[in-house]
């Protein structure tokens, strides 16, 4: 760049300026750009030529005059020694600056070539990074296929240009299996490696015309073009077996993949590009739940292929539900049984859905999708730290003391992390740690025992309080719950509800509470929704209750 700039400095001596220039000038008739000024031009050069050129004529005319007034031989002989002078030491002078133009004009070229040869390498380097630009726009950094962009764009021009017939253009849905395992004792380096090799067996594998994308992750698709159903199933098959047959070896270890398969025939009558993705999608899921290292057609009457769709719908919902805030607390009060009402009022907090409608959604028609698709960590985030938002709102409002009760999900327990962002959120909010307490399903406890329990003491040292969840309803083995440090049993609503009616599920209840209490832990029963039970409970010595018999749950802000 510094040969550049200092080229671009010394160019601008021999380019021209606009201005009155000497006519008497040799120099500026030849275009040259003179550095310092005479009286007759605004042109500058070192040395001017039409300077010396005024000066000698005016020397030489005044010689000549002098021939005119003078009679002394020895005065005319100095005198015309002193002209021829004058004429050699102005031929020495046209020479010196002749050579100077022509240093000057090489000096003009050299620069010039200088320039151009620069500006070519500059021009050349875009062209190569346009080129690069290009190329990361449609294809993968990773593997070198096409990226999910690029796929789509392609897979939209086939469906347009589909025959109203199925079979003859095809999308495939490829996930690979086992993948994370490679992923999570190896790191992504491994993994990155992996999908390289994968890619390899998909490009030798499709035809020519057919077309191979990473979509994502450990997914990738494939659009053939041309073939019916059994030409693409054969082609698919053969890809399974590649892929079954290859052992990625990495380090010391060696891993052994699979892939799953779903495949949408495309049609043009019935099909969005959006329709098309999500069946195949939603056919892979079917092949992965088939056995794994298979394929699935889906078909328009597949009603498990329909139920996944209708998930993968709600997926794009609760997304937008998370951006845009469309989530809402509610809360239903937990009554203790046998004991006066205490100072503290205990609610438990679950989660609704508002619609663009302003209809509230019940969370069994989101919350197995979002289980599925790996969104409840995020929605159990949001859900804290309202909780915690909203406590603070209430403290200011009010002198009253509240306790809240949150639900989450075995996906939370899973991550590490959970427990950080819990300690930040009390920092952030100021709320009381003996004001919270967590509820843990059975079911997720158990899967995640070592996760949870860490989590677990590591909450209740600050002062946090936890309720195991829907107790009797997974394993309900009492075994694991002497080693499970929680503060509340609570006894699934399913048992509850008509221990008034029912024998066998009122002795269920007896029990439960009975060795709870004698492990030090406190009772809660959900569904309770007369006063037949109630007294019932009460005979039990159960502590707590929650129902509609007290309430129904209602928007968190009705407490303020």
């Amino acid at each position: 760049m510094s040969d550049i700039l200092e080229t671009k400095e010394t160019a601008s001596l021999f380019t021209k300026q606009e201005g009155k220039t000497n006519k008497n000038c040799a120099l500026a008739r030849n275009g040259f750009k003179p550095y310092e000024r005479c009286n007759y031009c605004e042109l500058h050069v070192k040395n001017c030529m039409g300077m010396h050129l005024n000066l000698y004529t005016f020397l030489v005319g005044f010689a000549v005059l002098m021939f005119l007034f003078i009679d002394d031989p020895l005065l005319i002989r100095i005198n015309i020694i002193f002209v021829i002078a004058m004429f050699f030491s102005l031929g020495y002078e046209v020479t010196v600056n002749t050579d100077s133009l022509a240093r000057a004009d090489f000096m003009n070229q050299n620069l010039n070539n200088q320039l151009h040869k620069h500006s070519h390498n500059l021009e050349n380097e875009i062209k190569r990074r346009t080129k690069e630009l290009q190329n990361l726009a449609v294809h993968d950094t990773i593997t070198g296929l096409f990226n999910r962009y690029e796929f789509e764009k392609r897979l939209a021009f086939a469906l347009k240009y589909s025959s109203k017939s199925a079979g003859l253009n095809i999308m495939c849905y490829l996930d690979l299996d086992q993948f994370k395992i490679v992923n999570d004792t190896s790191g992504h380096a491994a993994g990155d490696e992996l999908l390289k090799h994968i890619s390899l067996i998909l490009q030798r594998g499709i035809g020519e015309k057919d077309i191979v994308a990473r979509l994502g992750g450990d997914e990738f698709g494939i659009l053939f073009l041309g073939k019916t159903i059994e030409e693409a199933t054969k082609v698919c098959n053969k890809i399974l077996r590649s892929i079954k047959e290859y052992r990625f070896s990495y380090e010391d270890k060696i891993f052994v993949v699979g892939a799953s398969i779903g495949m949408v025939p495309i049609e043009r009558d019935c099909c969005t590009l959006i329709d098309i993705i999500s069946a195949a999608d939603a056919a892979c899921y079917q092949a992965k739940e088939k056995g794994r290292n298979c394929i699935h057609l889906a078909t328009r009457d597949d009603k498990k292929m329909q139920e996944r769709r209708g998930e993968m719908q709600w997926l794009a919902k609760l997304t937008q539900a998370l951006e845009e805030d469309m989530f809402r607390l509610y809360v239903q009060p937990i009554k203790p049984l046998m004991h006066k009402e205490s100072s503290i009022a205990h609610y438990e907090v679950l989660i609704r859905l508002e619609d663009k409608e302003g209809k509230i959604i019940s969370p069994m028609a989101f919350i197995p999708p979002a289980e599925r698709y790996g969104m409840m960590q995020r929605i159990d985030r949001w859900v804290i730290e309202e909780v915690f938002r909203q406590y603070t709102i209430l403290h200011e409002k009010s002198n009253k003391l509240y306790s809240f009760s949150i639900n989450l999900s075995g996906t939370s327990l899973n991550y590490e992390g959970l427990g950080g962002f819990i300690e930040d959120m009390f920092k952030r909010y100021s709320v009381p740690f003996k004001s919270i307490c967590f509820e843990i399903t059975e079911t997720a406890a158990v899967a995640n025992l070592g996760l949870a329990l860490k989590f677990i003491n590591r909450m209740r040292e600050l002062g946090c309080k936890f309720s195991l969840d829907d107790f009797g309803s997974g394993l309900s083995s009492f075994s694991y719950l002497q080693n499970m440090p929680v503060d509340y049993l609570k006894i699934d609503g399913a048992f509850v509800c008509d221990i008034d009616v029912n024998e066998v599920n009122r002795a269920m209840v007896k029990s439960i509470n009975e060795i709870s209490h004698v492990m030090g832990m406190k009772t809660i029963c959900e569904f309770v929704e007369n006063k037949a039970v109630e007294d019932i409970l009460k005979e039990m010595d159960v502590d707590f209750a929650q129902g509609y018999y007290y309430a129904k749950p209602k928007p968190i802000e009705s407490l303020y």
